[in-house]
């Protein structure tokens, strides 16, 4: 569904939420540690595809290593988890006027639309863009299975 050029409807409010709700705790987080939660939270964006046969996810970590980025699905939800490392250090006679690039950790939860098979999934992270593949899992409540029916036995005493 399309409301004034942007697509709506459940799915996508689930996501905004979820996308809120992930900044939230990350500042609730964070300014219990004592960090300045406004200048350090970072919610990655991410688009959910799915083509009839595989759900394909994109998620913009930029700046972040491969090896520092970990892919975790538990039901249906996949999660993302990394940490972007290079934070420039205030020297002696250098000031920030401003300093919006974020460094640190981030946690990424999307809840998955339908049952997934997690030994087939693909991930590949390319130019800041993390693309994980994950193939359906055949709906079996789809598939028409007869059960067969036995009589009942005669106890013999």
């Amino acid at each position: 569904m399309r409301r004034s050029g942007k697509f709506y409807g459940p799915m996508v409010e689930l996501s905004r939420l979820q996308s809120e709700l992930n900044r939230l705790f990350a500042t609730f987080v964070e300014s219990n540690q004592g960090g300045a939660a406004t200048a350090t939270s970072w919610d990655p964006n991410v688009d959910v595809m799915d083509d009839g046969q595989k759900l394909r996810i994109l998620i913009e970590v930029p700046g972040v290593d491969a090896e520092d980025v970990r892919v975790t699905v538990r039901g249906r939800v996949l999660t993302v988890r990394g940490t972007k490392k290079g934070r420039t250090r205030s020297r002696e006679g250098i000031r920030f006027f401003c300093m919006e690039r974020y460094f640190g950790g981030f946690v990424k939860s999307v809840a998955l639309p339908r049952a997934v098979n997690t030994h087939q999934a693909k991930t590949q992270l390319k130019e800041g863009l993390l693309e994980i593949v994950l193939p359906h899992v055949p709906d079996q409540r789809e598939k028409e299975t007869e059960i067969p029916v036995r009589a009942e036995e005669e106890r013999r005493e």
